[in-house]
């Protein structure tokens, strides 16, 4: 049987970010949560890996074309094809003070994104998982007033899983099993990764079981 194509696209916690250094620094492929679904799921799967720092599920400015997932992920989808499914995991970046986020506005765009699969890819599954809820280490930050993110950090992991369910798509559920975060109160830890990636695994091996392929 031929090996699952699974795009997984997000964010910094995608590509596999490491807060604190002064120039952009990731993990190495043998803590990414990508890299280890990979190395858990061998033969069965083959991980398509794309992160984006900064990327929000759709940016407000135009000087931020470069990480809006809106702009992006078509080209990043058209170019992985074919695909079986997606794995979209976003909505961190959209609280950022910058872009006075709304109640609503990740899901709808989020639901923009699923449309755009469902064209390019019309048969391959698709995954939602929310972002992480933020915590206290996000005033380490000033793109973020922690006052209010991490509540609306809250609210955004709500609305993806009310999309979800709307759609009548799989959620993972990201804050069960990511309870550790760095020291900015945003990105995963190197242990994060690990749970994260194992969680993924066996969600994935029980879906694919019980879907029959």
């Amino acid at each position: 049987m031929a090996a699952k194509r699974i795009l997984c696209f997000g964010d910094s916690n995608t590509w596999g970010y490491i807060p604190g250094k002064e120039v952009l620094t990731r993990y190495d492929e043998d803590i990414r949560w990508t890299s280890l679904l990979q190395k858990k799921g061998g033969d069965a799967y083959r991980i398509i890996e794309f992160g984006l720092c900064g990327c929000e599920s759709k940016a407000k400015f135009a000087d931020r074309a470069l990480v809006d997932a809106q702009t992006v992920y078509p080209s990043v989808l058209f170019a992985s094809l074919p695909v079986d499914a997606v794995f979209i995991m976003l909505g961190t970046n959209d609280l950022k003070k910058s872009n006075d986020w709304k109640k609503g506005d990740t899901a709808k765009n989020i639901d923009a994104l699923i449309t755009v699969t469902h064209t390019f890819a019309p048969n391959a599954e698709i995954f939602l998982a929310p972002a992480v809820i933020l915590q206290d280490g996000l005033k380490n930050d000033p793109d973020f007033d922690p006052a209010v993110a991490i509540e609306d950090s809250k609210r955004c992991a709500e609305e993806v899983a009310e999309l979800a369910e709307k759609r009548k798509i799989p959620l993972f559920d990201t804050n069960k099993y990511v309870h550790d975060l760095d020291f900015d109160g945003c990105h995963f830890t190197s242990a994060s990764h690990k749970v994260f990636a194992e969680a993924l695994a066996h969600f994935f091996a029980i879906h694919f079981s019980e879907s029959g392929v």
